[in-house]
């Protein structure tokens, strides 16, 4: 029924724009109709769809102006004449419903505003970037350096463009992503170049991102506790929580899905339980920070909060390696390997396959784009995604020591857009690293589409495990085992509480002797072993 009342409607443009647009225009029908669910969003549909009429049919008929005769006839005083062969101006039946579909799409929109409604904001279209970034490097094991290695072939692969069909007015093109479609200006490169970025309240911008795009990737910096003071809060915003349909985090192993499941959805269950979904990572190298606790909490807050309604669900992205069956390197090394290809899977099936709006988040060097984009990006567009992703910055923007005032004029938490501003044009390396990796060619908007900002740099802190849940524990031991697994060396536990995200960088101590890592596992090139199942 839909589909025919939207033929009807479009045989109200002209008809060569029927014949070069029509087929294209009832494929965007179908697939916007197909992912919107409910009355509102049915409701919106039509709303949409009839402003658009309103606006761009009197649009095509200047446009679309009658063909005229490939060869002049002459006239009786010799000038050239050329005789129009077919009419494009509509008949009398056809100019008297659209005057009745005008009336009535009108007291729609009349009853819409009066009842204050948002109106969804125009965006420039960005095309994917091809440029790559690479994060500062800290202490990794040789399984990672191993891993990094495909991680950086699979990068290399060309972006998938989403698909776009030819709008019906020049200068406007439409996306579908996850359900939602909106015509956007795409505008001349010159007019992209604009110095004054957008600084929006990071709540109110992550929301907008996840209603636009469905999915929204966050790359977080491990351990900063104003990222997971803010995330924390997020999660209890009524907004988002009554939005977002799953969180898939990295920090949790899958092998405990089932009791985070409980937990999450607020049955009393054993804390040191749940507890091992973060603590028992295969992705982790030394003690995990307790931010993550943080979180889970928050989630589970929030639904309880919300009882009865609309519930938010943690998806653990982290393979399902049993540390109690992981005895060395070899063992070991299949669920360090395949971390992102995982992930991506369980993305996959827990949310794009249930149509499902999402927030993704993951250390940011998995989510910034490389040459082209990263893997879990490429493979979660190749699946029909349209992701937006948001990365942890700072006001540093060369050395270690240059900071950029102009910064300390944003109201925080902000999330800003990088496209066509001063921000995106910064060099992205010293802005994700906090000054301790120096500036490459790299611009900051071709590693992402925008930037969480929640300090100065030196305001953030990181947090890290008590020493009195490591020192003499068997956590702590077991820690212990799992560092001479994965670098051939043992670890001390010396940090602090909470220090800062981003300490200055300290050369290395002339004559000192570089540690010789053990050579990589055969095994990093196993696929992952059957799944368990979960405790």
């Amino acid at each position: 029924m839909c589909e025919r009342v939207y033929a009807m409607l479009l045989r109200f443009y002209p008809c060569r724009f029927r014949a070069e647009y029509g087929d294209e225009a009832m494929l965007l029908f179908r697939e916007r109709v197909r992912h919107e669910r409910g009355f509102m969003a049915k409701l919106q549909l039509w709303i949409d769809i009839f402003a658009d009429l309103l606006i761009s049919i009197p649009h095509q008929y200047g446009r679309f102006e009658a063909p005229l005769a490939c060869s002049p006839a002459e006239r009786v005083d010799g000038a050239p004449e050329f005789r129009v062969l077919s009419s494009g101006v509509p008949g009398p039946g056809a100019l008297l419903s659209g005057c009745l579909l005008s009336l009535v799409a009108f007291g729609v929109l009349f009853l819409w505003v009066a009842h204050g409604r948002n109106y969804r904001e125009l965006h420039t279209w960005q095309g994917p970037t091809k440029h790559s970034l690479h994060l500062r490097t800290i202490a990794r094991s040789p399984l990672q350096e191993a891993t990094e290695g495909g991680m950086r072939l699979a990068a290399q692969w060309k972006p998938a463009h989403l698909v776009l069909a030819k709008s019906a007015t020049p200068g406007m093109a439409m996306r579908i992503g996850n359900g939602q479609s909106a015509l956007q200006s795409v505008q001349p490169p010159a007019e992209q170049q604009s110095s004054a970025p957008l600084v929006q309240d990071a709540t109110a911008a992550m929301i907008q991102a996840i209603q636009k795009h469905g999915i929204v990737m966050f790359g977080e910096s491990h351990g900063g506790k104003q990222e997971y003071e803010w995330l924390c809060k997020l999660v209890n915003d009524p907004q988002f929580a009554a939005l977002v349909d799953d969180i898939v985090v990295e920090f949790g192993n899958s092998l405990y899905q089932k009791s985070v499941d409980r937990y999450i959805a607020g049955e009393d269950i054993p804390i040191e339980q749940v507890e091992k979904a973060w603590r028992n990572m295969v992705g982790s190298f030394g003690p995990p920070s307790p931010v993550y606790g943080w979180f889970y909490k928050a989630v589970r807050d929030s639904n309880l909060k919300h009882h009865g309604t609309h519930k938010i669900r943690l998806v653990l992205g982290d393979p399902y390696g049993d540390w109690d069956k992981i005895k060395d390197a070899e063992d070991l090394g299949p669920y360090v390997a395949n971390r992102e290809q995982w992930y991506v899977q369980v993305v996959k099936d827990e949310v794009l396959a249930k149509k499902h709006r999402a927030l993704l988040i993951m250390g940011e060097g998995h989510f910034l784009r490389r040459p082209g984009q990263g893997y879990v990006e490429h493979e979660l567009r190749a699946g029909g995604a349209d992701p937006y992703l948001i990365v942890l910055g700072t006001n540093a923007v060369g050395g270690y020591d240059q900071l950029d005032p102009r910064f300390d004029s944003w109201a925080v938490p902000a999330i800003v857009p990088l496209a066509g501003n001063w921000v995106g044009a910064l060099p992205a390396m010293p802005v994700v690293t906090g000054g301790m990796a120096p500036p490459s060619p790299l611009k900051l908007a071709d590693a992402a589409d925008a930037i969480l900002y929640l300090a100065s740099r030196d305001a953030l802190t990181e947090v890290h495990m008590p020493l009195s849940e490591l020192v003499g524990t068997a956590y702590g031991d077991e820690l212990v085992r799992r560092a001479r697994m994965q670098s051939g060396r043992t670890i001390e536990f010396t940090q602090p509480p909470e220090d800062a995200q981003f300490p200055r960088p300290h050369p290395q101590a002339g004559g000192a002797a570089p540690h010789t890592l053990p050579p990589p596992p055969k095994s990093i090139h196993d696929p992952l072993p059957p799944r368990p199942p979960s405790q």
